[in-house]
């Protein structure tokens, strides 16, 4: 193994082709400088350099070699350069779960942000649910999660960050007869047929609504359920039902469907969007994702 004081001594002679200025260069002998460019043809096995009466030059063996010795100097030092970012969170890995309502609103301003911060590194993002969320941080498939709260269950192994609060607001057929008003009490859809949540995939967002219609004096007719937001919308647009969902998702048009906001400021209306990330996590880049991520948070 040639060491990288060899090869910035072979430099220093190849570009000054001067025996005392290269040593001088170096901050060592003359004769030490000779021994190691000696040994270091031996190690090679040609001759770098021509010697005569007039001076020192490279032979063709030793141009290659000084071609190569920059490549691998330059190499060693990004090498540093890269390792150094991974300590420091401005390189590396991040994989990232959303669920599919943020994707409307929050998630892709989080995101652009912290690609304008970091640049270096390589983001994955996955759309799925606050439960499959919890389940892949507890076996570490992803390192952060931008999920619903409060969760249904508590999870001692997580931190969480209030990162925005919503409110929900109700999302009908535009031949429906409410369509036409900008606002409703929750009580006013005592009647109506609402598309929810699953109850088995998305926990969290049907307790929610369950236990914002009974605040409101009424136990919800349920006509379907559907695991992905805009599954949700299609079956609204089909006039099957109404459903009470983020206002976040006023982005995701339908020809068929009108957004109209819920009445009142009860803690049922408003939701909570989080932050999730394993205490014992320690990847650099998640503190980085986490500071950029904080300024841009509307929690106050």
């Amino acid at each position: 193994m040639i060491s990288h004081r060899l090869l910035r001594q072979f430099i220093a002679l190849a570009e000054e082709l001067h025996f005392g200025r290269a040593a001088a260069r170096m901050h060592i002998a003359q004769p030490a400088l000779s021994h190691a460019i000696k040994k270091l043809e031996e190690y090679v096995g040609v001759e770098l350099f021509a010697r005569d009466r007039r001076g020192v030059a490279l032979t063709q063996a030793g141009q290659v070699f000084l071609e190569q010795t920059y490549q691998t100097l330059a190499q060693g030092e990004l090498a540093v350069e890269r390792a150094q970012n991974a300590a420091n969170g401005s390189a590396g890995h991040l994989s990232i779960g959303f669920i599919g309502s943020s994707g409307y609103g929050f998630m892709p301003s989080i995101i652009a942000r912290f690609r304008d911060n970091y640049p270096g590194i390589d983001i994955r993002i996955a759309e799925m649910p606050t439960l499959e969320q919890l389940e892949q941080l507890e076996n570490r498939q992803i390192d952060v999660g931008i999920l619903r709260t409060p969760l249904t269950k508590k999870k001692d192994f997580l931190n969480l960050r209030l990162f925005a609060r919503d409110r929900l607001m109700v999302a009908v057929h535009q031949d429906h007869h409410l369509a036409q008003r900008s606002e409703l009490a929750l009580a006013e859809l005592a009647d109506e047929p609402l598309v929810t949540f699953n109850r088995d995939k998305v926990p969290a967002s049907y307790a929610q609504l369950m236990s914002a219609c009974l605040a409101a004096g009424f136990h919800p007719r349920i006509a379907q359920e559907c695991s992905q937001v805009a599954g949700v919308i299609c079956v609204v647009a089909a006039g099957l039902g109404l459903a009470i969902i983020p206002s976040d998702l006023k982005s995701l048009m339908h020809p068929k469907v009108r957004y109209i906001a819920l009445r009142g400021d009860d803690k049922h209306v408003n939701i909570e969007l989080s932050l999730a990330w394993r205490k014992d996590d320690r990847n650099p880049v998640l503190n980085s994702f986490l500071a950029s991520a904080g300024a841009l948070s509307t929690k106050n």
